[in-house]
């Protein structure tokens, strides 16, 4: 499960509409959870797939957070 997006991936799920990243962030949030307790029950092989899912769920906020001022901007 390597989360690693590259630049042309993380353009790609920028452009997705809102409702769209909020499903992927219940789905990221989800995943993290369940590694950290994991974890906490003995340690993951790749202790860094943590960071990259912390990275990734901070990504789709800030995405969500454009889209939802770029939709107050218009109204």
């Amino acid at each position: 499960m390597r989360l690693k997006l590259k630049s042309q991936d993380r353009a790609a799920i920028r452009q997705l509409p809102e409702k769209e990243l909020q499903a992927q962030l219940k789905e990221t949030e989800d995943k993290l959870f369940k590694l950290k307790f994991a974890n906490s029950m003995a340690p993951l092989k790749n202790g860094h797939e943590i960071t990259h899912l912390r990275k990734h769920r901070a990504r789709l906020l800030t995405w969500i957070r454009e889209k939802s001022l770029q939709g107050a901007e218009r109204a």
